[in-house]
């Protein structure tokens, strides 16, 4: 079947991208070096507009959205309470700059609601913001909004975080749901952000066994993430029977990005999903995490051909940023020299706690209205 993509972009979103220090100008070298293999030429591009107020507000409470809205640094107020410190520290027009990363995710899933079967928007994704409080670098979490917008015509939606953080935000905003499967994999030890996501933790109330975790140790390796992947990913579609799906793509799960901890090829991950491929309902897939640039731009570049069917060159085509892709000018990322900390027992086992937990809970339910 012939498939309909699109493809999120304007110059506006990369100018409000940059004001993120974490990530720089991740979003101009990443569309870059997409444009740069042809690939915008199988989809439609569309340009996204700044989301509502009242957007913001289908998740977020109205005390931090008005805080985001209001924010001047001039004012001597405590941001502290809303999360606005440390690894997300307020900026002028910010409030700008979160209704125009919401709006690029609602852009993608208003495409899916109007009949395209594949939406990307790379400057989405960002899981751990929470109701009233940014997190995580995230100020908004355009996903959740994103997903509330799929409700209106969607009954049961399946979210995927592929991120190496926890999706905490996502999680908590759905935990309570029997219409929004979330399931995150994710690197899970002391000390690892966000701290949460133990295979335990599988939702509360009528979202019991809706919510799954997948967590992982240091250093996973390709055939043990994929089979992992491939398992449960199975079993949680085949049990849900979600009518769209939601993918966070985060690229910091790739190795040699200075926040994760995987040994992880752009390869392996395209391997795990190539079953997602194959689904007949609407995806969406975002970006998220990714804090190494080059690499970034390396994996979502080579997972956008692999959306579109398309086959690339290893050869890094010559673009604005061609000379940051040195000394060997490919799309090779190269593994790290580490011993893989997962042991197949405890993988096995939180895969069979899953399928557990989903034969229990949800296979089976009529879902109704």
């Amino acid at each position: 079947m012939l498939k309909s993509v699109v493809y999120v972009h304007s110059e506006a979103i990369l100018s409000q991208m940059r004001k993120l220090d974490i990530i720089e100008n991740r979003s101009q070298i990443v569309h870059e070096l997409i444009k740069s293999y042809g690939l915008l030429n199988y989809c439609q591009v569309i340009a996204p507009q700044k989301c509502s107020y009242e957007d913001l507000r289908s998740f977020h409470s109205a005390d931090y959205v008005d805080c985001l809205k209001q924010y001047t640094t001039s004012q001597e107020i405590s941001y502290e309470q809303f999360g606005l410190e440390y690894d997300c520290l307020p900026f002028e027009e910010i409030y700008d700059f979160v209704t125009t990363v919401a709006g690029s995710t609602l852009a993608a899933v208003d495409a899916i609601i109007n009949g395209a079967s594949i939406a990307i928007n790379w400057n989405g994704g960002w899981h751990h913001a929470q109701r009233d409080k940014a997190a995580g670098f995230s100020y908004v979490n355009d996903i959740v909004i994103a997903i509330h917008r799929l409700r209106t015509k969607f009954q049961k939606v399946l979210y995927l975080d592929l991120d190496i953080h926890h999706g905490d935000g996502v999680e908590h905003a759905f935990n309570f749901s029997k219409y929004v499967m979330t399931i995150s994999f994710h690197q899970y030890e002391p000390g690892f952000y966000p701290g949460t996501g133990a295979v335990s933790d599988i939702g509360f109330g009528n979202g019991r066994g809706y919510t799954i975790n997948a967590p992982y140790s240091r250093y996973i390796s390709s055939a043990a993430f994929v089979a992992y992947f491939r398992q449960i990913v199975s079993a949680a579609f085949e049990t849900f029977q979600p009518q769209v799906c939601v993918m966070q793509c985060g690229a910091d799960v790739i190795v040699g990005d200075r926040l994760g901890g995987s040994n992880l090829l752009p390869e392996d991950c395209i391997e795990a999903m190539k079953e997602i491929f194959t689904w007949n309902i609407p995806i969406t897939f975002l970006g998220g995490g990714g804090y190494n640039n080059i690499n970034t731009a390396k994996y979502w570049t080579q997972l956008t051909a692999s959306i579109l069917g398309v086959t690339i060159p290893r050869d890094i085509p010559e673009n604005n940023f061609f000379l940051l892709y040195g000394p060997d000018y490919v799309l090779d990322i190269y593994r790290a020299n580490t011993q893989d900390e997962n042991l197949q027992h405890d993988l096995l086992k939180n895969a069979s706690i899953i399928k557990e937990n989903l034969n229990r809970y949800v296979l089976n339910v009529l879902i109704t209205r």
